[in-house]
């Protein structure tokens, strides 16, 4: 017989069942099984968690579009070129100023030609930012924006180059941003390479030499760039065929012609020569410039200047060595100039060693020659004398006798001319118009001139400036235009880590920065009626750092009310 009994546990009431059987003559109770609690509870409904409410969107690469984009606006890059280029203040959609801005986004970090950023911009957050139609973004649209940019004028059968009023309007925009401090003058560093061009058609492509002075079709591309905040200020297109000297014309011209206050004006001694100077007196810049030792009069300024090396001539001390300069007025270009007479001790040293292993490694060659040559023909001896000697051909005296008795070459070491090279080892002159610089000052404004080298190397590597795959005269002019303006971007990133440390670092902390905000997505996200714009993968390293730039802000949820994607809302 089954029984039914009560038993009390944690608060509850459990039911059992027991059975009655006889043991013994005996009947007892015997457990069976637990019918569980008296009144059950019946069971909660499991909450639904906030993770099971979201319907996630596509996500699109956010963190350094988002913030070159952020820097783009700051430097009005869209209003700037669509107000010279459309002759309007306010365009909808598509624009050629939001189509060059996003190509030279690209350019900084994921450089690719035209014809593939239709598949790039997609996969990025660009589209909203510009606030346009993914779809509308193909190779046809960019194109036609470096037609904006620049073009062929079949009126006047010449090209219609914008590119220089959108250097001057950057450039007072850039002075709005930082102006210059009072009483302080504008220091530009001025400086040429050469492109490397793909293509016949083009006017500008001419044969020239690249770096490894292998002839190529190349373009030249010249840079102005400001030396306090490294920023650049104009640009110009020249044929291969033009070379330093002969654009500083040009370069003096554009400079009167732009918005940019007259100050000093900094360039290699490759662009020297005594017209530029005078024309750029006239144009009231003044002038620091290195003078090559290509005349008498300089070598005599050079053997006849003695630059003690002493704690009061040492103006500068670096990796590079040890700087010593004296300043002296002699005669340059027909009048009495402020020159500087400096001495680096260890290139010099530098320079010695190389010469004397150079004569050393000549010497021995001449002596095989003579073993090797005694049957060749005078023609082929002089032939091979002058290849073997190369630019030393000034230290050696060399002949060549006919066929016979003795040695067919005999030579000797110009020790006079060797003694003068010595003296002048390590040893550089320098001009400077401004008579109220010390001689430190020069050098160090002149030397420091390198980071324009340090501007085109990383235009040409990061951005991969080239080849320059463009035929048309026109489009080689607006992309080149697109690849300064890339540069823009990076240099005003730097400048920017520049003003939150006081380290030599900046250069590498941009483009760490840039590969952090490499991996930031954003996605949107329905949460119930709310949309939510989530940034995912920003470290808080990376939240530091831009909150320093005063860009705490980049990154912050926000929400909207509708999902649908409509327009560039991707």
């Amino acid at each position: 017989m089954a029984i039914k009994r009560r038993k009390k546990a944690n608060g509850r009431i459990y039911l059992e069942e027991y059975k009655s059987v006889r043991v013994g003559g005996k009947v007892e109770s015997i457990y069976v099984r637990s019918l569980g609690p008296e009144n059950p509870v019946e069971p909660k409904k499991p909450k639904r968690r906030v993770i099971d409410r979201l319907e996630p969107g596509p996500s699109h690469r956010a963190g350094d579009v988002t913030l070159l984009w952020k820097l783009a606006q700051d430097l009005d890059f869209v209003k700037i070129i669509d107000s010279i280029c459309c002759q309007e203040n306010n365009i909808e959609g598509l624009s050629p100023g939001k189509l060059i801005t996003a190509w030279a986004i690209n350019r900084v970090i994921d450089p690719t030609s035209a014809t593939q950023l239709e598949r790039w911009i997609p996969t990025t957050d660009l589209p909203r930012l510009m606030d346009v139609n993914p779809i509308d973004l193909d190779k046809h649209a960019f194109l036609s924006a470096l037609d904006f940019i620049c073009y062929e004028d079949k009126w006047t059968d010449g090209i219609q180059d914008n590119t220089r009023k959108i250097d001057d309007a950057l450039y007072r925009r850039w002075r709005e941003l930082y102006p210059l401090k009072e009483g302080e003058d504008e220091v530009l560093a001025y400086d040429i390479t050469t492109v490397l061009f793909f293509g016949v058609s083009c006017p500008l492509a001419e044969l020239g030499y690249n770096p490894d002075k292998i002839k190529r079709l190349v373009v030249n591309l010249a840079l102005v760039v400001s030396k306090r905040e490294r920023y650049p200020i104009l640009h110009r297109i020249h044929n291969s065929s033009k070379n330093g000297k002969a654009t500083i014309k040009n370069l003096i011209l554009a400079l009167q012609e732009s918005s940019i206050e007259t100050g000093t004006l900094i360039w290699d001694r490759g662009n020297v020569s005594k017209d530029n100077i005078i024309d750029a007196e006239k144009a009231h810049w003044k002038i620091i410039c290195g003078i090559p030792k290509t005349s008498k009069q300089v070598n005599d300024i050079l053997k006849n200047t003695t630059v003690d090396c002493s704690w009061n001539t040492l103006v500068r001390s670096s990796k590079a060595g040890h700087v010593y300069a004296v300043q002296t007025n002699n005669d340059l270009y027909g009048e009495q100039r402020n020159l500087i007479v400096y001495m680096n001790r260890e290139r010099g040293v530098k320079d010695a060693n190389s010469r004397n292993e150079s004569l050393l490694s000549i010497n021995e060659a001449l002596s095989d020659l003579n073993k090797d040559g005694s049957d060749w023909s005078e023609k082929r001896l002089h032939a091979e004398i002058k290849k073997i000697v190369g630019e030393y051909g000034r230290f050696v005296d060399a002949r060549v006798s006919r066929k016979g008795i003795g040695p067919r070459v005999s030579w000797k070491f110009n020790d006079r001319r060797i003694r003068e090279a010595e003296k002048m080892d390590g040893t550089y002159l320098l001009l400077s118009t401004d008579m109220k610089l010390s001689a430190r000052e020069v050098v160090n404004q002149y030397l420091e001139k390198d980071f324009i080298e340090k501007v085109f190397r990383t235009m040409k590597t990061k951005e991969e400036l080239e080849p320059v795959r463009h035929r048309l005269e026109s489009r080689v002019r607006g992309y080149l235009f697109v690849c300064v303006l890339a540069y823009r971007l990076i240099s005003y990133l730097q400048h920017k880590m520049r003003e939150i440390s006081d380290k030599n670092d900046t250069w590498e902390r941009a483009d760490s920065l840039l590969a952090k905000l490499e991996r930031v997505e954003r996605v949107r996200v329905k949460l119930g009626r709310q949309v939510k714009i989530w940034y995912l993968n920003v470290p808080k390293k990376t939240e530091k750092t831009l909150k320093e730039l005063g860009l705490g802000d980049l990154f912050k949820e926000t929400t909207e009310t509708d999902f649908s994607d409509v327009g560039g809302k991707n």
